[in-house]
């Protein structure tokens, strides 16, 4: 979700991380009396410029008198061709996932049966369900599949895609037209006659039940037919194929009347909730004007249609709403404002946006539409990529004629959407959940997502002491851009030393009300504050960033002093100095439901430091939703809380392996990758999910890819980490591609060591014990590992893919800790990046603040764990002498087992030798 800048009023509040008063929130029909109905109008092929209130050569006053009742959503995206349209509608879900990227022919399976459909949750909840008019998907001759078996308890129409409006049959002749599965024979104009069905039902329903009913016209598709006496009415200002057009659209608009009429003579008006739309663009007789193109392309023409939805009461009569919505997101929507609840095995694509609705406001999000083309619109941005593998890209803002292709000038944002698209459509193809919840997911999103650290930072409003700009000297490391605060610089000259960074987002939600914001942050040597005061700092808005609620501070300068206290090697090359980059974070409830609106600050007081060295630097800056912390009431839950699962629900995979399906299917996913992470579990005195937020990375401009290509542009690698399971193994294949800073390779500025390498993406396979052994014949390295108890080049590898090396680059030579940037890591001759110690800088996901035992961090080759370097709250496990470890660095606990401790500033750093039995799979047996 985009951190956009605004310039909200300041309120002096006092913070709060939980209130136990009553709290208004968004209106909400969820317990209303009586339940609403729904009835949902759906034409075929029916263009953006076909209604009246859009300038349509038809005259449509019942269409465009419910657009002055209703909100007319003018980001409304249905697909480019009819089959797709309406199961994404009834589904959903993107309909490439379930094999339907254009028309259903009749001898094509369609929608399956396994996929939940949106009449099935309102039937379950006590509707009365119907469908009249066109169903067009599939299995014509498999009556487990027909509509009334999907969960619509009554269908009138066809099946098929089109039929003969006056004689009823379809494309080889047949009657196509039936009730509940018998086919039956009726004079009139198909328009006439659905109408007239919905009619009918409305009156002839069981009052003490709501009811949900879908109206899918087949107007204004082909054939174009209509009666004589609606021909006529346009002749004089027409050709007669455009008129025949304009009275099938003039039809529908009067059926349309009558269907509302009845809805007002049976008082139901304030009790219905009615959506029109088209599932469709238009073709050439009709109109998409002002928008290019038509039916069957993702140009604006062919999906970009009219939305309108009435809710009286609920909904504010005549406006517009600006959110950038699909048909797909109908399902949750209608179900939510229905007060339905909805709980699906399958992962969905659509997203209720009920409460922009309400609030009419819009949300940043992203969509793809698809047919044989894909179109991926992320807020103003749209890409095209066509099935040949061309692009386009448009700003719909600027252009929405789409007339000036900026594919060329805007390469940045042209790769990022396409690296999006290529991501989104892996997702499909494997039926993943979508990881990026800008559409109201747990999973971070944001416009800048994609963009080099630091570059989203550039928006950040600066106050007094403090610059945005290049990170460093890049001469001797690639830190990027971000925000530097300056504790030794009065910048502003006003004689004190203090300076803030913030970012305003609006990524909260009602609906959700616990958050974590975080930095990643750099303290250098001579940084330094008085009364700790470095903090984060959320402030808390409704009313779009108008209205101050409330604020939250935290301290994070005590973090800082402990982590160079307990991470300080005075063997680190000083051209660098000692400082790293760690993850800073605080978690926060938001006091109220109204709030809307986050500014989310870095800053400090009270600065001290010398003129050299004396910055704080940070590079990302964000927030994402996060679950509810079990300890609930505590003033300030610990970023380690990681939310405990089910465990009666989890599904062992091996070892201390679990899989949690988080109430989906229990069968685990064929690979672990950056989409589920969160949903591999490992079992210590808790569960952890130790690759989450670790398993994508970037191939950076001055690396090498895989082929040895220079790499010119950075380039996101959302795969860079991927996770199998065998009976005996978890299977990892990584790119070895460092998901952090580092110092610049090759160094030709000879700032560090000279070191010719570079950082080369590689395609490494690893192959982790699930049942680690202890090897009887065991040794640890000697002062020089001169026995070689651990061999030259990889003996483990950590939770970002990246491989661990023991402590010496050569044999027999020095310890090998000068050599190494900041995170602890440098190329080896064969360009494979490599830890030598504790690699500081892998962004586990409950940061390690050392206030409980530390997370695991990777695996040696023998299987067992290596974790932090914390064995309990402020206690180093280098520095426990009631259970201390041992010359391989492992000790022993009943909760853990056998495993090893990484000890910051003291050989062996990561660890001292393999206690374990070797897998041989990754290495030749030890000699």
């Amino acid at each position: 979700m985009p951190l956009s800048i605004l310039r909200p009023s300041r309120l002096a509040c006092y913070a709060l991380v939980m209130l136990t008063v009553s709290l208004l929130t968004v209106p909400s029909v969820a317990h209303a009396e009586p339940r609403k109905n729904i009835v949902i109008l759906l034409a075929d092929d029916l263009g953006w410029g076909d209604v009246g209130y859009h300038g349509g050569s038809a005259q449509t006053p019942n269409i465009d008198r419910l657009a002055a009742e209703g909100v007319r959503l003018n980001r409304f995206y249905a697909y480019p061709a009819c089959s797709p349209a309406r199961a994404a509608m009834l589904t959903g879900r993107f309909p490439g996932r379930y094999g339907i990227s254009g028309p259903v022919r009749p001898r094509d399976e369609g929608l399956p049966v396994g996929e939940q459909l949106l009449p099935e949750v309102f039937q379950k909840a006590g509707y009365q369900t119907s469908l009249i008019g066109k169903w067009h998907l599939g299995q014509l001759t498999n009556a487990e599949a027909h509509p009334i078996r999907r969960g619509f308890d009554q269908f009138y129409g066809f099946m098929d895609a089109s039929v003969d409006y006056f004689q009823h049959t379809g494309l080889r002749g047949q009657i196509d037209w039936q009730r509940n599965e018998r086919t039956i024979s009726e004079d009139g104009y198909s328009t006439d006659l659905l109408a007239d069905e919905a009619v009918r039902q409305i009156n002839a329903r069981n009052k003490r039940k709501p009811f949900c009913m879908v109206v899918s016209f087949n107007a204004p598709h082909t054939p174009f037919q209509a009666p004589e006496k609606l021909i006529s009415k346009y002749r004089s200002r027409l050709d007669e194929r455009a008129a025949t057009y304009a009275a099938m659209v003039d039809s529908m608009d009067q059926g349309i009347g009558r269907i509302l009429t009845a809805i007002d003579k049976q008082h139901l008006r304030d009790d219905t909730i009615v959506v029109f739309t088209s599932d469709n663009g238009a073709v050439r007789t009709g109109t998409n004007e002002p928008f290019r193109g038509q039916k069957r392309e993702v140009y604006e023409g062919g999906i970009h249609v009219p939305c309108v939805i009435r809710a009286p009461g609920l909904l504010k009569a005549g406006t517009e709403n600006e959110q950038l919505s699909a048909i797909h997101d109908l399902f949750l929507t209608l179900a939510e404002a229905a007060g339905v609840s909805t709980s699906s095995a399958k992962p969905l694509d659509g997203v209720s946006l009920w409460s922009q609705l309400v609030l009419g406001k819009a949300a940043s999000r992203t969509i793809v539409i698809a047919e044989n083309d894909h179109a991926i619109i992320r807020d103003d941005w749209k890409l095209i990529q066509f099935a040949d593998g061309k692009t386009e890209l448009y700003n719909l803002r600027s252009d929405p004629t789409e007339a000036k292709d900026l594919a060329n000038s805007k390469t940045n944002v042209a790769s990022q959407l396409l690296s999006k698209l290529a991501q989104y459509k892996v997702i499909v193809q494997t039926d993943s959940p979508v990881p990026t919840s800008d559409d109201g997911g747990h999973a971070r999103h944001s416009v800048e997502a994609d963009l080099q650290e630091g570059e989203s930072l550039a928006t950040a409003t600066i106050i007094g002491d403090a610059k945005y700009g290049v990170l460093g000297d890049p001469r001797t490391e690639s830190n990027g851009r971000g925000v530097r605060l300056l504790s030794g610089e009065d910048v502003d000259r006003n004689s004190t030393f203090a300076g803030e960074a913030s970012l305003i987002s609006t990524a909260v939600s009602p609906h959700h009300r616990w958050y974590r914001l975080y930095i990643s942050g750099l303290a250098q040597d001579n940084f330094d504050v008085n009364q700790d005061d470095l903090y984060l700092k959320v402030e808390f808005f409704q009313r779009g960033g108008a209205d101050s609620l409330d604020l939250l501070k935290e301290r994070i300068y005590p973090q800082v002093l402990q982590e160079r206290k307990d991470f300080f090697d005075k063997d680190t090359n000083e051209s660098l100095g000692h400082s790293t980059w760690r993850t800073y974070a605080m978690d926060f409830r938001t006091p109220f439901a109204e709030i809307d609106t986050v500014k989310l600050s870095v800053g400090f007081a009270s600065g001290k430091g010398e003129p050299k060295r004396s910055e704080f630097w940070v590079n990302s800056m964000d927030v994402e939703p996060i679950d509810t912390p079990q300890k609930y009431l505590a003033a300030s839950p610990a970023i380690r809380d990681f939310p405990q699962p089910d465990t009666a629900t989890l599904v062992a995979l091996g070892g201390r392996w679990y899989f949690d399906p988080k109430g989906g299917q229990r069968t685990p996913p064929k690979q672990f990758d950056y989409t589920n992470a969160d949903q591999l579990l490992y079992k210590t005195d808790r569960y952890e999910a130790p690759f989450a937020g670790n398993m994508s990375s970037w191939l950076r401009a001055g690396y090498l890819d895989f082929d040895g290509n220079p790499v010119e542009k950075d380039q996101h690698k959302p795969y860079a980490v991927v996770i199998t399971f065998t009976d005996d193994h978890l299977v990892m294949r990584s790119r070895n591609l460092p998901n952090h800073p580092t110092a610049t390779f090759p160094d030709r500025w000879r700032m560090l060591d000279g070191n010719p390498s570079y950082i080369k993406e590689q395609a490494n396979t690893w192959y982790i014990p699930l049942e680690p052994k202890r090897d009887p014949n065991a040794f640890a390295m000697d002062e020089k590992n001169s026995n070689q108890a651990l061999p030259m080049g990889a003996i483990g590898v950590a939770t970002n893919g990246v491989i661990f090396f023991n402590s010496f680059d050569h044999i027999f030579e020095t310890d090998a800790v000068w050599r190494l940037d900041r995170c602890c890591g440098h190329p080896s001759p064969q360009q494979q990046y490599h830890y030598h110690k504790y690699p500081v800088c892998v962004k586990t996901p409950w940061s390690d603040e050392g206030q409980a035992h530390s997370n695991v961090i990777g695996f040696a080759f023998d299987g067992f764990p290596v974790y932090g370097p914390y064995e309990s709250k402020g206690l180093l496990a280098k520095d426990d002498t009631k259970n201390p470890l041992n010359d391989f660095n492992l000790h022993e606990d009943a909760d853990r087992g056998p495993h090893y401790h990484v000890t910051p500033g003291e050989y062996p750093h990561i660890i001292g030798g393999y206690w374990g039995q070797l897998e041989t799979m990754n290495r030749p047996g030890r000699r």
